[in-house]
């Protein structure tokens, strides 16, 4: 009797839990067009595999944005040309090439996207490994069950201390609920966490410090041969089945770039030049694909910082890594393009087997040249 007595009332106070978690859903993990959508949340928002996969599951898009946390903070999902689609921005933070493919497969399983804009990363982020570590592959969709499966996985995530514990916090009202969640942006981080996030970790100037004493740690060697062959898979079986691709390099600030990949441009100028063979091959079979290069030095990614401008914020970016929306606005609309980009303007070039070369012989240039104009930013970069 003491050991049936003891069972059961263990089962019941772990039913208890797990019902309470469940229907607080601290973290959004298995909400889609309900109240708690709109429920402001965290500026660190947790778990966000968890939350973008069902949300994929119930929304359906018909546009994905994929990439790391810059495609993630920077692409609108309010962008005019798509009025009228479902747009959801499924990229992650720390999302390698490898999270974003499982993404895409993920979301296709219910509605294959019309469209897909793709944010590109050098370095180990071009990878096929896990990127954002709360990123359990279970997560990804493999057939019709899926939301049988599903509902299991939240269930069992619902017995987790740390998910009670945030539950608690917000039925006593003592959480942090400082922004809208991803979900009300459909999955692009708000500008109003950023700011919230930024004001915690000592804002813009203070994360350019690090960077002008070169203190950023230099990125792990990845097998990009092997990942290329993967990309150039992937987008082969997609453009089979009529999916619009337009991938673009990401851009960081110029100190940045020269902060991280001087001592290894030339291996980065390579990689440019293999994507485009990838893409190359995908337009000789008639697919609707355009890769574009925002990266390198151009009037965007040149702004003068906070400790040249003495201002507290930069009018493009939050720091030297991440871009504003402002910023992804300006990358959807030449991605999207149907005019010639006007000649005033530096920022997106498409890259092709005509225009590659020249486009790295003119990045060159133009590093030589801000690092002239620059000498103050850049002294401790340069080998």
């Amino acid at each position: 009797m003491y050991f049936w007595t003891s069972g059961l009332t263990a089962l019941l106070v772990l039913t208890g839990i797990v019902m309470f978690n469940y229907l607080v859903d601290p973290y959004l993990i298995h909400q889609w067009n309900t109240t708690l959508v709109d429920r402001p949340s965290p500026a660190q928002q947790k778990i966000m595999p968890w939350v973008k996969t069902y949300a994929a599951y119930r929304y359906r898009p018909e546009v994905v944005f994929l990439g790391s946390s810059r495609a993630e903070i920077g692409l609108p999902t309010n962008f005019a040309p798509f009025a009228g689609k479902r747009v959801f921005n499924l990229a992650l933070a720390g999302g390698t090439l490898g999270d974003a493919i499982n993404m895409l497969q993920h979301t296709s399983v219910f509605h294959r996207p019309e469209i897909v804009v793709w944010g590109l990363d050098y370095g180990w982020l071009f990878s096929e490994k896990i990127g954002n570590t709360d990123f359990d592959r279970t997560l990804v969709a493999q057939g019709p069950s899926y939301p049988l499966w599903r509902a299991f996985l939240n269930i069992k995530r619902s017995i987790s201390m740390n998910m009670t514990v945030d539950a608690v916090k917000i039925v006593l009202g003592v959480s942090e609920q400082s922004c809208r969640s991803l979900l009300a942006t459909y999955g692009q981080k708000s500008t109003q966490c950023l700011e919230r996030i930024m004001k915690n970790e000592g804002g813009t100037a203070k994360a350019f410090e690090v960077v002008l004493k070169k203190n950023s740690p230099s990125s792990p060697p990845v097998n990009e041969d092997a990942t290329l062959q993967t990309l150039d898979r992937v987008t082969q079986d997609y453009c089979r089945q009529g999916t619009i691709f337009r991938f673009f390099i990401q851009p960081n600030h110029a100190l940045a770039e020269i902060a991280n990949w001087t001592e290894r441009w030339e291996e980065k100028e390579n990689w440019k030049k293999t994507l485009v063979n990838v893409i190359e091959a995908r337009r000789q079979e008639g697919c609707d694909i355009r890769l574009f290069d925002f990266s390198g030095f151009n009037s965007i990614t040149t702004e003068d910082i906070p400790q040249v401008t003495g201002k507290d914020t930069m009018k493009y970016f939050w720091e030297q890594s991440h871009y504003r929306s402002e910023v992804g606005h300006k990358i959807l609309e030449q991605l999207f393009a149907t005019a010639p980009q006007a000649e005033s303007s530096d920022f997106g070039i498409e890259l092709s087997a005509g225009t590659i070369q020249q486009h790295l012989h003119n990045l060159r240039k133009k590093r030589s040249q801000y690092i002239k104009n620059h000498p103050r930013e850049t002294k401790n970069l340069i080998p």
